[in-house]
């Protein structure tokens, strides 16, 4: 009996409105737009292949499917079936793993549809005698077509083993967590199912029973040289117009892809996708977040948990988890890229009450021991030269380079025979960087928020997308040349020069009663909003003037002229004016209000209409400018973009 592979596709067509069409309408050009997901498996020995169609718009009966393989050899497909649900049609014989090509072929004309890899897994009679040893009870082969890859990881979150020469691995599991992952080997990436890959697989027998569970793998190019992009807090929820501005972002994103010149585009969240407290009220879960990540071309998504990931209607930390781990990934896991060794952790540890309100919601920033313990096996496969990059929802450290991390210490001690690790780290809405390589080897980015203020200044202000330190909603860009790291901040709707911002602080008179509206100026946000503004509320005419260097560290250099004459540069520390008046000024009272920052820096000049050129210059010698006409009017329409 024939076996179909099910693939979900969606055929966005341009075709007749039914199977019935003229001659005349079938001689029309073929318009077609077709969702083709990444990669597709085929059984060795399948000579059919079915793909869903939304809409009801199938293709003609008459029409042919055309693939053609990786070596360019061409091959009709007859359709066999079709109807306003699904399409089948014939696959070519001797098919191998590689890049295909799709199109669509009507009488004299053809139109090409998209490409994907296809895998051909083993056949069912294929490895059928693997039978696990002794009280081993997980088991499985991970595979790139028809061959097994040795040595590569795979793990149950306790269980650490690798793969033998034939890519068989197997261990006995106390099916604790509930599932089996894959450590990608580099050179391999994971079958996706739209940006999703799938490193784990669902334990669903009782530990009394063996399971066996393989991981098809797809062959990468070229993986020493490539790009990874770090998303921090998204709390997509249905609320404050996170749709409209999240598609933004997946908007930029996709340009970003399109337009790098890098092969090799890769993504990891950094936590926070969702919100726990809207999953009920607002339908929007770990379903709806799948969707609209999905919205993002040609790419990966690795993901990271947060705090707002683990379900709080549970007590303690274990149960808060398990819908996260059925339908999104494991909450710690590791792969590999080039010469990279990625890392994703889990660092909080909930001890809420179980009642789902906000008052019993308690969680600490700390790695569970059972976390390190597998973090000192997995890495024990990691040779002390390799780069390592890991992924964690709270810092590590602190915006004046302070422990953050319960259990720092303990985390630090397990990374100290590695000659490099980069840790990027999201929660709290900020961006701050804290160099420790020379005495750590650590480099911590605490890499902002693509939700920025959790949303809210983009739906008070179209245009004006920043947190609560200044820094504009966003992600970031590190680009891997090898073993070597350079990385950058990409503002979402912004060109890659939007690295500061500049106030004239002669221009800067920030009070109540011009910044608030009327139904605003009550006592209470009248007082609260000048407490938040005090460094910026009555009129100064010392000509200084302000620049926010959202992604700086020490190896940063800001430079100011004011004519011929450089200014004295220097660090402070206060609340950002736009911010100000961007969120505090529209809830003065709110739950997210602005705080002060760190990578803050003002110039005295000698004249208050004088032109200043300010150049920065980031760690790898990127230079950014502003020439900074003054007096420089402070709103909000004077920053939006």
């Amino acid at each position: 009996m024939k076996r179909n592979i099910l693939i979900l596709i969606a055929l966005l067509c341009s075709f007749c409105l039914s199977s019935s069409c003229t001659e005349k309408e079938s001689e029309q050009a073929i318009v077609v737009q077709l969702n083709i997901p990444d990669n597709v498996t085929i059984a060795n020995g399948d000579d059919e292949l079915t793909l869903r169609v939304m809409f009801a718009q199938p293709p003609l009966k008459s029409d042919l499917i055309v693939l053609t393989d990786p070596s360019g050899k061409v091959s009709p497909c007859k359709i066999l079936d079709v109807s306003d649900k699904s399409v089948t049609f014939e696959l070519p014989e001797g098919m191998v793993s590689g890049e295909y090509v799709l199109s669509i072929r009507r009488a004299a004309k053809e139109k090409r549809l998209g490409s994907f890899n296809v895998v051909i897994q083993y056949n069912s009679d294929v490895n059928t005698d693997i039978k696990p040893e002794g009280d081993n009870n997980v088991y499985g082969v991970v595979s790139c077509g028809d061959k097994g890859i040795p040595d590569v990881v795979v793990s149950d979150g306790v269980q650490i083993v690798r793969t033998d020469e034939n890519g068989v691995y197997q261990f006995e599991s106390e099916k604790e967590y509930g599932y089996v992952f894959v450590s990608l080997p580099s050179g391999y990436e994971a079958m996706t199912e739209g940006v999703m890959p799938k490193i784990h697989h669902q334990l669903t027998e009782s530990k009394a029973v063996p399971e066996r569970l393989d991981f098809p793998l797809v062959k990468a190019d070229n993986q020493d040289n490539h790009t990874m992009l770090f998303f921090g807090d998204m709390h997509l929820a249905a609320r404050t117009s996170d749709a409209r501005q999240f598609a933004d972002f997946t908007a930029d994103v996709n340009e970003f892809i399109a337009s790098s010149s890098s092969e090799n585009v890769y993504a990891m969240t950094l936590g926070d996708m969702t919100w726990e407290l809207y999953w009920v009220s607002n339908k929007y879960a770990f379903d709806e977040y799948i969707r609209d990540i999905n919205a993002l071309n040609g790419i990966t998504v690795f993901n990271t948990i947060g705090n707002h990931d683990h379900d709080m209607a549970f007590a303690g930390d274990f149960d808060t988890v398990t819908k996260y781990r059925k339908i999104v990934a494991p909450t710690y896991y590791s792969f590999n890229i080039g010469k990279v060794h990625y890392v994703v952790l889990d660092n909080i540890l909930c001890k809420n009450t179980g009642k789902n309100t906000s008052s019993s919601r308690h969680y600490d920033d700390s790695i569970t021991d059972v976390q390190l313990e597998w973090l000192k096996k997995d890495l024990s496969y990691v040779s002390s030269s390799t780069p390592v990059v890991i992924t964690m929802h709270a810092p590590v450290y602190t915006d004046s380079n302070g422990a953050s991390l319960n259990n720092t210490s303990d985390f630090e001690k397990l990374l100290e025979k590695f000659e490099q690790v980069h840790v990027w780290t999201g929660h709290t809405h900020k961006m701050y960087n804290v160099d420790k390589l020379s005495s750590k080897h650590i480099f911590e980015h605490n890499a902002g928020a693509v939700c920025a203020t959790w949303w809210w200044t983009g739906h008070f202000t179209d245009g004006v997308h920043i947190a609560q330190d200044g820094a504009p909603g966003g992600y970031s860009v590190m680009d891997v040349a090898g073993s070597s790291f350079k990385w950058r901040f990409k503002a979402t709707d912004a060109d890659d020069n939007h690295q500061f911002r500049t106030y004239d602080r002669n221009q800067i008179v920030m009070t109540a009663d011009k910044f608030l509206s009327s139904s605003k100026k009550t006592a209470e946000n009248i007082k609260a909003f000048e407490e938040a503004a005090v460094d910026w509320l009555t009129p100064d005419d010392d000509n200084y003037v302000y620049i926010n260097v959202w992604n700086y560290d020490p190896e940063w250099k800001i430079e100011v002229k004011e004519g011929t004459q450089s200014l004295t540069v220097e660090q402070v520390k206060l609340n950002d004016p736009l911010h100000l008046i961007a969120y505090n000024a529209n809830s003065p009272t709110g739950n997210f209000c602005t705080t002060p920052t760190r990578h803050m820096f003002r110039v005295k000049a000698k004249s208050a209409s004088s032109t200043l050129e300010i150049k920065v210059t980031d760690r790898f010698g990127r230079v950014y400018t502003e020439t900074m006409n003054r007096p420089k009017k402070f709103s909000v329409d004077m920053y939006k973009f």
